[in-house]
C-alpha cells in the first residue's frame, strides 16, 4: 500500500482506516501495558467488559445502518445516503464514539494507564485529522440540510 492510500496532502481529508489504526492502538499499548505494567485489577474487569461491549456494539448498528442505506463506511468516500436514526440524533459519530469506548474499556480491564493512550490518540487522530473531511464532504453534499443537523446534534457526546 502506497502512502496515498493512506492520506492526502488536503489538511482534513486524511485516508485513515479507523479500525486499523483502533486496532494498532490497541496492540501497541497492550505491549506497552505488559511491558511496563504489573498487577490485577479485577474489579474494573467487568466495567471494562461492559464499555468494549457497549463501544463495539455502538458501532456495529451505526456501521449497519449505514450498510442498509447502501452508503460508504470509509472517512473520505463519498456519501450517498444522509443517515439521521438513532444513535445519530445523540452524536454525529456512533462509530468513533463506539471505538473510543471500546478502547477504553480495554484500558479499564486491564488496569493500565499506559493504555488510556489508545482512547485519547484515536478521538484526537479521528477528531483533528478525519472528522473536518467528513464534514466537509456532507457539507457539499448535503448543504443547509447537513448544517442544520450540525447545530442540532453534537460531534460526539
Amino acid at each position: 500500500m502506497d502512502t496515498s492510500e493512506i492520506m492526502s496532502n488536503s489538511p482534513g481529508n486524511y485516508r485513515i482506516h479507523p479500525p486499523m489504526l483502533a486496532g494498532g492502538l490497541l496492540l501497541g499499548t497492550l505491549i506497552l501495558h505488559s511491558l511496563f505494567e504489573y498487577g490485577d485489577v479485577r474489579a474494573h474487569q467487568v466495567l471494562g467488559l461492559l464499555l468494549v461491549a457497549v463501544g463495539t456494539l455502538v458501532c456495529a448498528f451505526a456501521a449497519a445502518l449505514f450498510q442498509a442505506r447502501d452508503t460508504t463506511r470509509k472517512p473520505w468516500g463519498e456519501p450517498s445516503q444522509f443517515v439521521v436514526e438513532r444513535p445519530y440524533t445523540f452524536t454525529r459519530n456512533p462509530m468513533y464514539v463506539g471505538v473510543v469506548a471500546a478502547l477504553f474499556g480495554f484500558a479499564i480491564f486491564f488496569g493500565s494507564i499506559v493504555m488510556l493512550l489508545a482512547p485519547v490518540v484515536f478521538f484526537v487522530v479521528i477528531d483533528r485529522l478525519v472528522i473536518p473531511g467528513e464534514e466537509a464532504s456532507m457539507e457539499r453534499m448535503f448543504g443547509q440540510r447537513y448544517l442544520d443537523y450540525k447545530t442540532r446534534v453534537r460531534r460526539w457526546l
